[in-house]
């Protein structure tokens, strides 16, 4: 197929496991930004994961994480995954943990790029908290690489595959993650019902996505630790 038939970052085998590696030893923080001394307010949470999914957006991300963006209180959060540039998404959220979500999501999460930005966001927001915002900014990435190598494979079975990825590879990651996203389509459907909510609740609705996450993230984090994956997804284009 043409590369702009389906223009999304989505992992390979070896990608796959070693961004479970990463995101597995991250849980932890993960769930420390929702609870503890370096949670993360509800509405800033939600705006880095929205931040975050509006470079290589995904589907089941944009409906879930909208959806929750919407209910914790953020202004335009369908502006904020369309923006372009880290100053068009400081231009709807102006604080220093969206200009990290941004540079974070355009560089995978890797490199000085991502090393000096994330310097920059301990200097304005400490150690703790700073390891709370890249440990949302890696849950995200996980749920949108992993939505769009899910679509990737419906794609293949309607006759648009994506160059360079393997057939065996996406079925058997369809099989093994399409019970979560299913969920996740089934939770997007709700929640467009939902009122805004008091920030308890959406910390609590955070912890239990970090639950049900580590259900699915935890075995190939661990497979990955015995195999040693190198990271690789396949870029946009």
């Amino acid at each position: 197929m043409s590369a702009d038939r389906y223009a999304k970052k989505v992992w390979t085998a070896s990608g796959c496991l070693a961004d479970h590696r990463r995101v597995a030893s991250q849980l932890l923080n993960i769930l420390g930004a929702y609870v503890g001394p370096n949670a993360i307010e509800a509405k800033l949470n939600e705006a880095v994961m929205v931040t975050v999914n509006s470079v290589n957006s995904c589907p089941y991300c944009k409906g879930l994480h909208g959806e929750l963006a919407r209910m914790a209180g953020v202004d335009d959060p369908m502006g904020l995954m369309d923006a372009q540039s880290v100053s068009e998404c400081r231009e709807r959220v102006d604080e220093p943990a969206i200009t990290y979500a941004r540079v974070f999501a355009e560089q995978d999460g890797r490199g000085v790029v991502e090393e000096q930005a994330f310097a920059t966001l301990q200097a304005s927001e400490g150690v703790g908290r700073a390891r709370s915002i890249r440990a949302l900014c890696w849950f995200l990435t996980w749920g949108s690489i992993g939505g769009n190598t899910l679509n990737a494979f419906l794609s293949r079975l309607k006759g648009a595959s994506k160059s360079g990825s393997s057939f065996v590879f996406e079925l058997v990651f369809f099989v093994y993650y399409a019970p979560l996203f299913l969920l996740i389509a089934v939770v997007n459907a709700l929640l467009r019902f939902s009122p805004p909510v008091p920030a308890w609740f959406s910390a609590f609705f955070g912890v239990v996505l970090t639950f049900i996450a580590g259900t699915w993230v935890l075995p190939l984090g661990i497979v990955s630790i015995v195999l040693r994956g190198r990271p690789q997804v396949l870029p946009a284009g």
